[in-house]
């Protein structure tokens, strides 16, 4: 299949167009031509999700975290040079996603998350610089549980005021943390990278079965 069908489809089911994010999203590395038979999945565009990638035969690596922030990459050196020469090497493309993969309801971090705890009613929430990323939901005892991944601890005091019972994030720094119990916001951390595969392994999920293209997750 052509990258350029393949990015094409990852850019419309993503949406990326809807977001302002500091991640530059969309193909951040291309590759020499010819089809895409396998499509690797990561959560960061590190050097060794390249490296597995590439001994997995992929042509295409999609990923949370790329490579590319804000003004873009200025010098290729040091780490940068070490991934964009292993991604040149192997002809291997990166993709990344980093915003629309927490938010989309189709395959988003914070929505996977919240399917997996069997939440219902499930709204959006959480507002990142005019772009709205978790989740609020009930269990099925009835409480009200916030849900936004990664190192999103800053949003506890907002969970509060939303009358949450519970906040699930990835980390939290110590200043968030203190302020997550100045307020008596419970917040229960499952760990930056643990929240951020949801919305990776949806995605590929979602390949296969509209694409029919061959995929592999890697981890760390």
């Amino acid at each position: 299949m052509k990258l350029e069908k393949i990015v094409c489809w990852l850019d419309k089911t993503l949406e990326l167009d809807r977001f302002d994010d500091v991640s530059n999203n969309g193909i951040q590395i291309a590759r020499s031509g010819g089809s895409v038979r396998k499509v690797a999945f990561a959560v960061d565009g590190s050097l060794a999700s390249i490296q597995k990638a590439v001994d997995a035969g992929a042509q295409l690596l999609v990923v949370h975290h790329g490579i590319s922030w804000g003004g873009g990459i200025k010098t290729i050196t040091g780490g940068a040079y070490n991934v964009v020469k292993a991604a040149i090497d192997g002809d291997l493309a990166l993709y990344a996603a980093h915003l629309p993969l927490d938010a989309s309801r189709k395959c988003g971090n914070n929505w996977e998350i919240a399917r997996e705890l069997g939440l219902r009613r499930i709204s959006k929430a959480f507002n990142y610089h005019g772009n709205v990323i978790g989740v609020i939901g009930f269990d099925a005892k009835g409480r009200k549980i916030g849900v936004c991944s990664g190192g999103a601890a800053c949003f506890a005091p907002e969970a509060k005021e939303l009358r949450c019972d519970e906040f699930i994030t990835g980390e939290a720094d110590w200043g968030e943390t203190i302020a997550a119990e100045n307020v008596g916001m419970k917040m229960t951390l499952r760990g930056h990278y643990e929240t951020e595969t949801y919305g990776v392994k949806a995605l590929m999920r979602e390949m296969k079965r509209e694409l029919r293209v061959e995929c592999v997750f890697i981890d760390r």
